[in-house]
């Protein structure tokens, strides 16, 4: 079974996701406000990486269509590990993680000297920022690059292309 390289690498892209998670948190770094950026740009990369790597692995026995389907099961595979390991993460290991990287950016939002309506507005935003909802933009953008990352790969990774 982990010879199928969409789970092989979306095992690999999951775990990597929330071993970053746990080292960010461990690190406090959570509380610097560029991390989040970092956090999402690094994964992004490296889910884009193994995109390519698995679709390569398959390409000479999938169609465009069935390297679509390898590409969003290596993402929803990788989507449920981060999802899950987010949560382990934020509601059992560092559970006071959002207090604190909410603080900082509600510092960040309040020394930013921007028009009290965008101070209002941003800190409201906040208050929407909770442990589930973050885990599930996780497993989305998980699922979501792998997709439209395997339909352009999927284009030059396949049967036929030589």
């Amino acid at each position: 079974m982990l010879q199928s390289p969409p789970i092989k690498y979306g095992i690999i892209l999951g775990l990597a996701s929330g071993i970053l998670g746990f080292v960010i948190a461990g690190l406090g770094l959570h509380q610097n406000p560029l991390i989040p950026t970092l956090f999402v740009a690094v994964v992004f990369i490296l889910n884009i990486v193994l995109i390519y790597i698995a679709l390569k692995e398959m390409a000479m026995k999938s169609s465009w269509a069935k390297q679509v389907v390898n590409g969003l099961t290596l993402g929803v595979i990788a989507g449920v590990i981060a999802f899950l390991s987010s949560l382990l993460m934020t509601e059992v290991v560092f559970t006071n993680y959002y207090d604190e990287f909410l603080s900082a950016q509600r510092n960040l939002i309040v020394s930013a000297g921007l028009p009290q309506e965008v101070v209002e507005a941003q800190l409201q935003a906040l208050d929407q920022v909770t442990p589930l909802a973050s885990a599930f933009q996780g497993f989305l953008g998980s699922v979501i690059t792998s997709l439209i990352a395997s339909a352009i790969i999927g284009i030059f990774q396949r049967t036929g292309r030589e």
